[in-house]
Order: C-alpha cells, then structure tokens, then sequence
C-alpha cells in the first residue's frame, strides 16, 4: 500500500518529533504540536496502519511509536526537508579552511572537524597518503624446513608466513628475481599481469617447483593489494554520548572500540560504495552488528574531477539527517575548490 498525503505527514512529524525528543511519539503529541487539522483518534488510526507497513515500531505496549529503518528511509528519501547553513556560518568554516591550506591531509583532516563541529556528531574522513607507496625490498627468509617469512618493505615493513618449503639459496633467488622486477614500483603500478609476467620469468630461470613459485607470488600479489595508502580520522568519538541510545556504558564501550580501529572505519566507509552524492546507511543497512543503531552519512570528494577520499558522519539513527546532509554537501563543495588548489600548483 502507498502512502497517502495525509500518513506522509504524520510519519514525517513522528520522525522530526523523535529526532528532536529520543522519546516515543504519541498521537496526542502530534495533534497538539503539529497542525495537521486531525483528531487524536484519526492520527491514532494512522499510526496503527504506518506500523502495519513497517514504518513505525512501538517499543511498550502503552508508549508511543518510533521509526523503523524503512521509516527512516522513507524519510530521508522522500519527506525530509531543506535545512539552511547560515551564511555566516558558511565564511566562519571558509576561513576556518582557507588559513590552514598546507597539505592535502591536513586540509582534509580540518574539514573532518568542522563536519564534527557543524553537526555535533561524529566523523570519520579517509584521506589518501600523500606519497604513494613505493617497494623497497621484498626478502624471502626461511623460518623452519616447512615455512618461510615473506617481507615486503615499503615506507612501512609488513611480513606474512608462508607454509612452503624452500632452501635458504632457493629463497635468494626468487627474492632477487622479484627485487629486480618490483623494487623502486609503486604499488598502483604492480597489477595481477606484472605478477603473472613474474611468474613465467621465474618459472624459466630457476628450477624450483613451479606450483611453490606460484604460491609465493599469490601471497605477495595479496600483500600488495593490501598495503595501506589511505590515512583514516575520526573526530568527536565522544560526542556519542550525549545521546540517550549510548548512556549504557557497555554499549558506548563497544562502541568507542569499534570506532578507535581504524580498520573498521576503512572497512566501513568502502562498503558505501563510489556513488556520487551523499549517501546514508541507515541501521541495518550497515553490516557490522554494533552499526545496527547508528546511521553513516558519506561523501566523496574529488581532485580533478576524481573522487579520492570520504568525509562521513556516523551519528544515532534518529541523527538530523536534513542538517547532516546540509552540512556534508557544503564542506564537500568546500574541500573541492580548495583541492582544486593542489591541483592548479
């Protein structure tokens, strides 16, 4: 069943009541504080059918409703309305970036906190290295009979073991082939097809096994892949408990630690995808379980013309959404002219 006019403008006084309250809404609320010309009774009635859709949820038997993540959804895509930055607000956050133009990330990171300061909620911004990673050395280092240590050093040191069994001479070698190949590269410049010309090229010259061979450089291909060249920043984690979803201390425990690794936060920002715009994952559209009672609130940002990192603002699920995506589509803006800048010099 649609919605009608009249259930769109109850469900959107609900939501904008429990954004402003955190407390179930009831129809005597509404009736009072919202001039929608209907009787409690008829609100009443409504509400029971926006539960039955799925829009509202009712906590007590005897509370008022509350909004389910498809409310919320509805909500955002369709019944939100525009929130206006003041346009003293907007020169304070232009100034507040432009006298700290130095780098990239630091630009960036300022824009992280005064996305915070705006909207009282916590952000994350990704924000790529300013250098891009270069290998240094790969060593292959036998370890036991059975294993050996794969090292790959670029402007960090990062080591797996391997379950293969390779001479100390063996492991020299496959090392040197590979140092001679892959050394002073950039890992964006190392694809599977360099690996794969590596492999016909090692299996040619050495008499090793070629299925070891194989193994080794599948590990570094995977190692490769994921070395870190993406800075993450959170700002305001503590803000989290000024609201009353995370006044349980051990939910606000668990999550402060999910939001202090950063690996969390790298993962989540990747799960929303390269869609242009901003973009909200509301509830349960977020995959970790500890997300389920929050909202991530992204968008990209670009550097000629293409797209390099996110500035996000992870909040609970009755956040201001119309302030949040107000205050994400400014600085946004913001940060792209000022990148422009990077790219102009």
């Amino acid at each position: 069943m649609d919605l009608n006019d009249r259930k769109k403008l109850i469900l959107q006084a609900i939501i904008d009541e429990y954004i402003d309250s955190a407390e179930p809404v009831g129809s005597r609320s509404i009736s009072k504080k919202h001039e929608l010309g209907l009787s409690s009774a008829t609100i009443r009635n409504e509400m029971a059918d926006l539960e039955d859709m799925g829009y509202l949820i009712q906590p007590h038997t005897s509370a008022g409703r509350i909004p389910s993540d498809a409310g919320y959804r509805f909500y955002v895509n369709s019944l939100m309305k525009r929130y206006r930055i003041g346009l003293e607000t907007i020169r304070r956050l232009q100034q507040e970036l432009e006298g700290r133009l130095e780098t990239l990330d630091k630009a960036v990171k300022r824009a992280g906190f005064l996305a915070s300061v705006l909207t009282d909620y916590t952000t994350v911004v990704s924000v790529p290295v300013s250098e891009r990673t270069e290998i240094k050395k790969i060593d292959l280092v036998p370890v036991t009979s059975e294993t050996v240590m794969l090292i790959i050093v670029t402007r960090t040191v990062k080591n797996r073991l391997l379950n293969v069994r390779l001479s100390f001479d063996e492991c020299e070698k496959i090392a040197s082939v590979m140092n001679l190949r892959l050394r002073n590269k950039t890992v964006d410049e190392i694809n599977y097809e360099t690996i794969r010309r590596l492999e016909t090229e090692l299996c040619e010259k050495l008499s090793i096994n070629p299925k070891i061979l194989i193994h080794v450089l599948r590990f570094v291909y995977e190692s490769l892949t994921e070395l870190d060249e993406t800075e993450i920043y959170v700002e305001n984690a503590k803000s989290i408990l000024k609201y009353p979803e995370y006044r349980d201390v051990e939910k606000a425990r668990e999550i402060f630690g999910f939001l202090d690794d950063k690996s969390n936060i790298k993962q989540l920002i990747a799960e929303t995808g390269e869609k242009e715009g901003i973009n909200a994952r509301i509830g349960g559209e977020n995959d970790p379980e500890i997300m389920k009672d929050c909202s991530l609130v992204t968008v990209n940002y670009s550097l000629d013309g293409k797209a390099i990192g996110k500035l996000g603002v992870i909040g609970p699920k009755r956040m201001d959404y119309a302030k949040v995506f107000a205050s994400l589509d400014l600085i946004s803006h913001e940060i792209d002219k000022l990148l422009g800048l990077f790219s102009d010099g």
